[in-house]
């Protein structure tokens, strides 16, 4: 069983956590991963602290793409947990490699589709107008899709997953559809409808309009998602969500 905690997200749950623009969420599993850091270090912590997670014991981060608000946290959290590896992309600056390894993480490149552990999976570099890479987080129902932006297209990685011969039947995170046309919009969740995409937590840079049409379109398979968000997936958790 894996356990995602949204950390960093535009909105929250409680009016006790912090929102912000941006996206981070916590991966526990055999190991525990951060999937992206949002913008701010402090606030990141801040929302930490208030969920009673400790982020020493934390051993990998994944950064998704290299904007701001899924990198720029990142400082912030190597500045007191040097220890960590951190898994980046080919197309990152060489700038923030040098800073990652200046502050004595280890810096993962990934090119390809790479297991992290017995059930997560990063797609490596999807390519499109920003390149990005996802988790793919494998359980008995299915695969759940973690993103942080999907800019290249959420089609493009249900692509990169059929080619690791997986397909999703959940997703969690960003489908950069705030500013998108309608008929971009039906054609993303009819893509995901034609996967099988059974459960979605859409965060971030979704947008209002494409959130109404998932909460329509998906009925009890829509999952509120911000700041607090967790959801249990696998054998025993079945895809349980609490909220």
């Amino acid at each position: 069983m894996v356990k995602l905690t949204v950390l960093y997200d535009n909105t929250a749950l409680t009016p006790s956590l912090l929102a912000s623009h941006g996206f981070s969420c916590l991966v526990e599993g055999e190991e525990n991963i951060l999937f992206d850091t949002g913008e701010s270090g402090p606030l990141l912590f801040k929302n930490m602290e208030l969920l009673g997670i400790d982020p020493g014991t934390i051993s990998s981060v994944v950064i998704s793409h290299e904007h701001y608000d899924h990198i720029g946290g990142l400082w912030h959290f190597l500045c007191s947990y040097p220890w960590v590896t951190v898994y980046i992309l080919p197309s990152f600056s060489e700038a923030t490699r040098a800073r990652i390894r200046e502050s004595g993480a280890k810096c993962i490149e990934v090119q390809a589709p790479r297991r992290l552990t017995s059930s997560v999976v990063t797609t490596g570099e999807v390519e499109g107008s920003v390149r990005e890479q996802g988790l793919l987080i494998e359980g008995e129902e299915g695969v759940l899709l973690l993103c942080g932006c999907c800019h290249p297209g959420v089609d493009a990685f249900l692509e990169r997953a059929r080619s690791w011969g997986k397909r999703i039947s959940g997703f969690l995170g960003g489908l950069h559809l705030a500013f998108a046309q309608e008929e971009d919009i039906d054609k993303t969740l009819e893509a995901m409808k034609a996967e099988g995409v059974g459960k979605v937590a859409p965060a971030h840079c979704t947008g209002f309009f494409a959130t109404e049409r998932i909460r329509s379109l998906w009925a009890e398979g829509y999952v509120p998602c911000g700041v607090g968000m967790t959801l249990l997936w696998g054998e025993e958790g079945k895809g349980r969500i609490n909220r």
